[in-house]
């Protein structure tokens, strides 16, 4: 068992701790934060910092007095689209997209990441693999942009501008450099990615 690096944690660890801390059950707490109970068993039985915030959040239930049990129904319902909302922002880093398949509106995301820390959180990494994503499927775009292959390259390129701040700090976190250093090179490389889409005479708008 060991412990590992805030930026090797998966996207609901600290939903899940805060599903403990707050329903006192296992399953309630997977089921909340939109996953199954696989993932939480393995992950203790290998990361020591996990296993620990795992025991101390049932103290903090026990503590509390309350009985064990399931969320309400509205609960479930927030913890379902912010499930979804994130998992789509992994793939595409746009938000409005991401809350449009969760059917929430944006206004709704961009509220709930200002009330809760935790999905605030979860928003970054989500969001940060998002950009990852995107850079790499513009890339595969402008080696072979076939007619079958759906892209619109100008809202790639205005998404990639858009969240370099973020990311920027993300990265910035994850490597121990400044974010400074990071946005200088996130905005270089965005510029080569216009350049090259001016150069295959792709419209960019």
């Amino acid at each position: 068992m060991t412990d590992e690096a805030a930026s090797d944690r998966p996207w609901w660890e600290n939903a899940f701790i805060e599903g403990l801390k707050q329903l006192g059950k296992v399953t309630a707490a997977a089921e909340a934060t939109g996953i199954t109970t696989s993932g939480p068993y393995t992950r203790k039985k290998k990361c020591g910092a996990f296993s620990r915030a795992w025991d101390e959040a049932l103290e903090i239930f026990a503590l509390s007095g309350r009985k064990a049990g399931n969320q309400s129904a509205a609960q479930r319902k927030d913890e379902q689209w912010k499930k979804v909302f994130l998992e789509e922002l992994a793939e595409t880093s746009n938000v409005t997209a991401s809350a449009a398949k969760a059917g929430v509106p944006t206004s709704d995301v961009y509220r709930s990441r200002r009330a809760n820390r935790d999905f605030a959180a979860q928003w970054r990494v989500a969001l940060f693999e998002g950009y990852a994503n995107l850079e790499m499927e513009v890339l595969g775009f402008l080696r072979d942009p076939a007619p079958a292959r759906k892209m619109d390259v100008a809202v790639a390129l205005r998404l990639l501008a858009a969240h370099k701040e973020t990311v920027a700090k993300e990265r910035a976190q994850r490597a121990n450099v400044s974010a400074a250093q990071v946005r200088e090179t996130i905005e270089r490389k965005v510029e080569e990615l216009r350049q090259k889409v001016a150069g295959r005479d792709i419209s960019p708008a």
